[in-house]
Formats: C-alpha cells, structure tokens, sequence
C-alpha cells in the first residue's frame, strides 16, 4: 500500500543528523533515507513529493546524505524537479543542492545563467554554511573552467 504525503513526511521528520552518523553503531538513517526514496522513485509527482524532499535537505544540512545518494537520485528520475531545486536554493542553499546545480550545468542548459546565478548567490547565501558556500565557489570555478 502507498503512504500518503503525511505518513512520508512524519518518518522523514523523524529523522535527525545524529541518524546518518557513520561512527553511531545504531544509525539507520541511511537505511531509512534509501527505503523511503525507492517508494517515492516510483512515483513521478515532484510537485507533491520534491519539495518534502528538499525541506529534509535543508533541515539537516550538516548531515551525511549520500554523495549523490538516495535524495539526489529519487529526484534525478522526476520531469520538473528542476524549479523545485532553484527554490530551494534560493531558501537554503545546501551540500546536495549546490551539487544537484552544478550537475544540471555539466549537461549545457539552455538557462544555465540562471544556474550559476544561483550558485554564485549561494556563495553569500546568509543561510548557506560557510562548507557550503565554498562548495558554491569551487562549482563556479569548475564550471568556468568547462566554458
């Protein structure tokens, strides 16, 4: 049986960066995290689910999330996850998300100026970690050295 858009959210909500600790012998989060995107990876709604998604992003920014992990690829999959993702920037900047953005630009968009506008705003972004920020300007240096 689906769950529905509450009961995904109270177990994402339940989740917390101690979850996604490689040192804590009990952490399941990465576990949990991968369970929950491959039911959401069926599902092609980023207007329902991607913004829950990218509010977990954002909420624990300083967690290990995978590289690109679940996250990024449950939302890889989904047509339109793309204005999602620069909402979120333009919110809270976050390790995945500056990463998810200099990935749509390794693929030569036709708005990749918007793109790297968002990457050059998170680099300033007062909600962005100082980590993030320089991820932020280490994307932009990569990306103009590929022009």
């Amino acid at each position: 049986m689906r769950r529905n858009l509450t009961e995904v959210a109270a177990e994402l909500q339940a989740l917390d960066v101690p979850d996604f600790d490689v040192m804590q012998l009990d952490a399941s989060g990465s576990d949990q995290l991968g369970a929950i995107c491959m039911e959401l990876a069926e599902r092609d709604d980023p207007q329902q689910w991607a913004p829950l998604l990218y509010a977990f992003m954002e909420r624990l920014d300083t967690a290990d999330l995978g590289s690109p992990g679940p996250l990024v690829h449950t939302l890889e999959t989904w047509r339109g996850y793309r204005p999602l993702l620069a909402e979120s920037l333009r919110r809270k900047p976050t390790p995945l998300t500056v990463w998810m953005a200099n990935r749509v630009l390794n693929g030569n968009p036709p708005d990749a100026p918007q793109w790297l506008q968002l990457l050059q705003e998170a680099t300033s972004h007062p909600m962005a970690s100082p980590q993030v920020q320089a991820d932020a300007r280490d994307f932009l240096t990569y990306q103009a050295t590929r022009s």
